[in-house]
């Protein structure tokens, strides 16, 4: 019954969704991983993996079947890494989640995509949709086509992989996009209700090339270290105000996640001392993962931030003199690859200043007053590093162009001055050629007779104007 709502009902609003759920072989049917917290009254909470399926589909039967010890309320929230048809059958089923909250995350973030969102609710404590961008550093060792830039990541998911081109003007760790979602029931009677916190998957052992889809290795080691830059630019998670009494508990006092997997970083975060938490709300259960993707989208934005500076080959320019030496940059000069990475770092930030925008409204932010302050000043931190980044860009666009225009005058002005001078140089051959006739002329007026004084009344004045005009 749920495969004949994808496919009959949702078709129309995810018709790429619906077609690519029916598509999967049996073993894409079963790859991915998911778990499920629960969470108890005293604030601790106990973490189960399945490893199929069939056992997920076992634990949702006998939870209806069996009552929590104690009569206490069932807080559950399951979490998806990646989206195969087995496991959304067995969630979407069970718990009565309507396709379309699977569906609107499936598709490519970078996409320009719509029914994401619903127009109709912007904000709704049950269900929201966080799209973001991070950086892996690996480089692809394609023989097919060394040219191409887009690969397909190896997951059911519709996600890709953008690298550099080691021969561009900027060489850099690879970019992609991604999609934080989560939808919960409404709280029952008792207190009890289910959440579901859709993740992607990490980024494995190879990729796929889009034409074809063929399989491509990622090395697992860089041809050349110093050709990216190596740098760590995310923001710590957790900070205390002042450390334990006990100097032997500094080192545990707060577990950093490895920013590899939004999976294991959760899961990591529930199991470990930190999965201490008050959950009254599923809402509240989500904070570290939304607060991973305020991390991810702080590092992905900074990096944006040290590409701009570092484009212009100069290794020791200050944040505050980026565009003292611009003359002498690799700007100083025409390129239309210069040209086009401007111009597309601009509509880029554009872009992604908007959809900034759009996950403050799905998380309340623009008008809930009763946002944690981490989370409002951790956005907060994404915008005003989003508007530098996007000022910086329209600066060095600004410049560049100004610049380039300045330089197509002194052309122009320098090309002016020549053809003044061919022209000044043709008005003169009028009197050289009464010169040469008068040279072609004989008797009297050859040198040596009466009439030779001729040659220099007519070339003095010719000499003098060339020797005031040049």
């Amino acid at each position: 019954e749920y495969m004949s709502l994808i496919q009959y009902q949702l078709q129309p609003y995810f018709p790429k969704f619906a077609a690519a759920v029916s598509r999967q072989s049996p073993v894409e049917r079963e790859q991915g991983r998911v778990a499920v917290v629960e969470f108890r009254d005293d604030g601790t909470s106990s973490t189960t993996s399945f490893h199929s399926s069939a056992e997920l589909q076992s634990y949702l039967r006998k939870s209806l079947l069996q009552s929590p010890a104690g009569d206490a309320p069932r807080r559950r929230l399951f979490i998806l890494e990646d989206l195969p048809c087995n496991h959304i059958l067995a969630l979407g089923s069970r718990l009565r989640i309507h396709p379309s909250f699977f569906a609107g995350h499936w598709d490519d973030p970078a996409n320009p995509t719509f029914n994401h969102r619903n127009p109709f609710v912007r904000f709704s404590k049950n269900q929201f949709r966080l799209r973001y961008a991070t950086s892996a550093r690996v480089e692809v060792d394609n023989p097919i086509n060394p040219n191409t830039n887009v690969y397909a990541f190896n997951s059911n998911v519709c996600r890709y992989l953008h690298v550099y081109n080691p021969k561009g003007i900027l060489y850099d760790e690879a970019r992609s996009h991604h999609t934080l979602s989560f939808w919960s029931s409404l709280a029952r009677e008792d207190g009890s209700w289910d959440a579901v916190l859709l993740v992607d998957p990490a980024l494995g052992e190879n990729v796929r090339y889009p034409p074809s889809m063929q399989v491509v290795r990622l090395p697992r080691e860089l041809k050349d270290e110093n050709a990216m830059p190596k740098r760590f630019l995310f923001p710590e998670i957790d900070t205390l105000g002042e450390l334990p009494d006990n100097c032997t508990e500094w080192s545990h006092i707060s577990v950093q996640p490895k920013y590899y997997s939004m999976f294991d970083d959760a899961i990591g975060h529930f199991s470990g001392k930190d999965g201490t938490m008050r959950c009254d709300s599923a809402f509240d259960t989500t904070a570290f993962a939304r607060k991973l993707v305020i991390a991810h989208l702080v590092a992905f934005i900074r990096r944006r931030y040290l590409n701009l500076l570092t484009v212009q080959k100069n290794q020791h320019a200050l944040r505050h003199n980026y565009l003292s030496d611009f003359t002498k940059s690799c700007f100083s000069t025409w390129n239309d690859n210069y040209y086009d990475f401007i111009v597309g770092t601009c509509a880029a930030m554009k872009e992604f200043s908007r959809e900034i925008d759009d996950n403050l409204v799905a998380l309340g932010l623009d008008s809930r007053e009763s946002a944690r302050q981490w989370e409002v000043d951790g956005w907060k931190s994404v915008r005003e590093t989003t508007r530098t980044v996007s000022k910086l860009a329209d600066s060095f666009a600004t410049s560049y162009l100004q610049y380039i225009s300045i330089q197509e005058a002194r052309v122009s002005n320098s090309n002016a001055h020549s053809l003044s001078r061919i022209t000044v140089l043709t008005m003169l051959f009028i009197p050289l050629s009464t010169v040469a006739s008068i040279f072609s002329m004989g008797g009297d007026f050859l040198p040596g007779e009466r009439k030779a004084w001729v040659f220099w009344v007519a070339a003095i004045p010719v000499i003098f104007v060339l020797a005031y005009l040049y």
